[in-house]
Formats: structure tokens, C-alpha cells, sequence
């Protein structure tokens, strides 16, 4: 397995603006647990990422690893900060999931973007950056200042778009510094 990089970025610094998605979006809901899942399992299927390499093994992994994440397992789940872009259908097509702060040591203290992921037929469609750009503004708007996540750092397209949007790598020893 490829190793994993810690990303952070101020709120303030991921300026929201319009992207060529204009599909609408909602908060995730607990009503949606079993669609997440399934889009979950299925984007990362379909780029050959099992447990292993920061996927899912299977669904039944995936529902796991989404009721988890609503109850609290990962920290405590943010819905005002975790959309979901619909399709015409209502069909939850791109997620962005957010927890107050992610359990575990060597994190930051700050809330964290616990998966990002978009079904295989609408990628490249601004769908991420959109996402990103939401939670960001949400989570700023309730006073928080910085956000975190953590990818492979062989993923290259996601680290493109993290860095386009102003996050830098997480140096635990500059924790009081200037990002």
C-alpha cells in the first residue's frame, strides 16, 4: 500500500464560488445511509481500490464503515457540513462527508473531510470541487478555521484538487505556525 499524506487548509483561504455542476445539493441524512454506502463501494470499485488501498472490500464493508460514520465511530458526524449532490432522479451521485474531528492519534484538531468520492459516470465534472468548496464554507460559517483530510499520496488528481484549493501538506511540529 502506498503511504497517505495529512492535508489542512484555513476555511477562510477555500473561497466558495459557482462550478459548471449545477446539479442541487442537501445535506447527507441518516435516510441516506444505504445510497452512500453503495456509492461508496462503487466509486472506489470502480478505480480498483479495496481496503487495502483506502477503499472497500465490499458493500456490506461499506454500509459498515457509513453507519459508523452517522454514529459517531470516526467523531462526531457534521450533516451541515457533509452534501450530497442529487441527479435529476434524486440519486445521491457525489458526497462529501465531514466529521467534527477524526478519532485517532496524529490528526489535527480540526474537523475532517472523512471521505470525498464520485460515482464513476459523473466525474470530472466539478462535482469534488464543489463539494470540497461546500463543506468548507459551511464549516467556516460555524466558526471553525481549519480543515483537514488525509489521501494516498500516489492519488494524484486528488492532490491536484486539494492543492488548487489552497491545502498543504500537515507538519504536526508547525501545529501553532502559519499554514
Amino acid at each position: 500500500m502506498t503511504g497517505t499524506i495529512i492535508l489542512i487548509a484555513r476555511t477562510a483561504d477555500v473561497i466558495p464560488r459557482g462550478t459548471k455542476a449545477d446539479l442541487p445539493t442537501r445535506r447527507a441524512q441518516a435516510e441516506d445511509k444505504d445510497a452512500l454506502a453503495q456509492l461508496f463501494y462503487s466509486a472506489y470499485e470502480a478505480v480498483g481500490l479495496d481496503s487495502a488501498n483506502g477503499g472497500v472490500d465490499s458493500l456490506d464493508e461499506a454500509r459498515e464503515v457509513v453507519e459508523g460514520l452517522f454514529d459517531g465511530e470516526y467523531g462526531p458526524f457534521l450533516p451541515e457540513a457533509s452534501p450530497v449532490v442529487v441527479n435529476d432522479s434524486g440519486e445521491i451521485i457525489a458526497a462529501s462527508l465531514v466529521v467534527e474531528r477524526r478519532r485517532g492519534e496524529g490528526l489535527p484538531d480540526a474537523p475532517y473531510i472523512f471521505e470525498l468520492f464520485t460515482h464513476s459516470a459523473h466525474r470530472r465534472q466539478g462535482l469534488a470541487e464543489r463539494l470540497v468548496r461546500e463543506s468548507v464554507a459551511a464549516l467556516k460559517e460555524s466558526g471553525h478555521e481549519r480543515v483537514s483530510l488525509r489521501i494516498r499520496e500516489d492519488n494524484s488528481p486528488a492532490l491536484a484538487l486539494y492543492l488548487t484549493l489552497d491545502f498543504n501538506r500537515w507538519q504536526p511540529e508547525a501545529e501553532d505556525d502559519e499554514l
